[in-house]
């Protein structure tokens, strides 16, 4: 029974540990968003605070997907439907969402 204890402890161990290794921030906000800023009608300043948001609300719960396993259009939806855990406001949302739909642009 204790080395069953033991091999068990041993796996979520290694489990926890590969999945800290994944996990990236979210990128910071560069002077190159700029464009993709300005198609969505935002400044930086608002892809600044989608980015911590996500940082200081969202990732509370959860890690994050990867922002291209979803379109641009499956974005609101998701956010929308979290929002409610996060109390998050309407900007804030939105913010959020002009945050990733510019993370997506990124090469």
């Amino acid at each position: 029974m204790k080395k069953i204890s033991i091999l068990i402890l041993a796996i979520v161990f290694i489990v926890d540990l590969s999945s800290c290794a994944i996990w990236k921030p979210p990128p910071p906000v560069t002077a190159e968003w700029k464009r993709d800023a300005t198609k969505q009608h935002v400044d930086l300043g608002t892809l600044q605070h989608g980015r911590t948001l996500i940082v200081h609300r969202c990732i509370e719960c959860h890690t994050l997907p990867v922002v291209w396993h979803y379109s641009a259009e499956d974005w609101l939806p998701i956010v929308n439907s979290m929002s409610h855990r996060a109390s998050l406001k309407s900007s804030e949302r939105n913010a959020i969402v002009a945050y990733i739909l510019a993370a997506r642009a990124q090469p």
